[in-house]
C-alpha cells in the first residue's frame, strides 16, 4: 500500500507554516514568523517545501489547512490557496481545529519534561488583541473539554481555574496573561506556536476517516466577524 501523504497549511496567526506528512509522520516542515507576510511568502513555502521533497502537489493525496479560529486575513489566505490546490489537482480538503493542533503541540513539548496526568488540561491560547484570546481546553487525549469561545482576561479570570486541575497554557495569546494568571496549578508553555506539523498529523486522522470538506463551500472559523474600522480624525 503506498503511502498517504498531506500537504499541511498553518496561517492563522503571525507563523506561516507548511508541512508535508507521510502516513500521519511530518517528514519536512517550514516556517517563518513575520507580520503580514501570508500572502508573498505562503506559496514561495510551499514551493520549496515540494521541491526539496521531490514531490508535486499531483502525488499528494490531500490538502490539509488550519481552519481556526484566528487571524481573519491569514485564515481567508490559507484557506483560498487550499482551496485553489484541491481544484487544481482534483484533491480532498481537510480542516483541522487550530487550537486542537496548537494543544497537542503543547503536548509534545512538555510530555517528556514534565508529569501529564488524567487532570491535566491543555489550554491552548490565540491573541485576539487586547486583553482577549481565543481559547478551549483539551485533555490528554486530545479530546475538546468545552467550546471555543474568547476569553478577555482580568484580575477576575483565575477565580475560574478550579485548583483541582493543572492547567497547560500555551500559543501567543498566553504571554500576555501570564501576569494576571499567577498560580501554583496554570503553568505556561513558552515558544509553542501554532505549526503545520500538527494540523497533519490531525489531519491523518481525518482522512482515515474520510472527514472531508466541501471545498466549494468550506469557510474558516472565525469565532467573531470581521469589523473593518475607520481611524479617527487626529487632532
Amino acid at each position: 500500500m503506498s503511502s498517504i501523504r498531506i500537504l499541511s497549511i498553518e496561517t492563522s496567526t503571525s507563523i506561516c507554516s507548511v508541512a508535508l506528512h507521510s502516513n500521519g509522520v511530518c517528514v519536512d516542515c517550514i516556517e517563518i514568523n513575520e507580520q503580514n507576510a501570508h500572502s508573498s511568502k505562503l506559496t514561495v513555502l510551499m514551493e520549496q517545501l515540494l521541491e526539496q521533497n521531490n514531490v508535486r502537489i499531483a502525488d499528494c493525496d490531500a490538502i490539509a489547512i488550519s481552519g481556526g479560529p484566528g487571524s481573519y486575513t491569514g485564515l481567508r489566505i490559507g484557506t483560498s490557496v487550499a482551496k485553489g490546490l484541491c481544484y487544481a489537482a482534483n484533491l480532498p480538503l481537510i480542516a483541522v481545529d487550530t487550537l486542537q493542533a496548537l494543544a497537542l503541540a503543547c503536548k509534545g513539548t512538555i510530555e517528556s519534561k514534565q508529569n501529564i496526568d488524567n487532570n491535566t488540561i491543555f489550554m491552548p491560547m490565540i491573541d485576539a488583541r487586547r486583553m482577549e484570546v481565543y481559547t478551549s481546553q483539551w485533555n490528554t487525549n486530545m479530546k475538546q473539554i468545552c467550546d471555543t469561545f474568547p476569553l478577555i482576561v482580568d484580575t477576575e479570570t483565575i477565580h475560574t481555574f478550579d485548583s483541582s486541575y493543572t492547567y497547560v497554557l500555551c500559543g501567543d495569546g498566553s504571554a500576555k496573561c501570564k501576569a494576571l494568571l499567577n498560580a501554583p496549578h496554570i503553568h505556561f508553555v513558552e515558544n509553542c506556536n501554532t505549526t503545520a506539523e500538527t494540523v497533519g498529523t490531525l489531519a491523518y486522522k481525518k482522512f482515515q476517516n474520510n472527514q472531508f470538506e466541501d471545498v466549494a463551500y468550506y469557510e474558516p472559523f472565525y469565532l467573531k466577524e470581521f469589523v473593518t474600522t475607520t481611524p479617527k480624525n487626529k487632532m
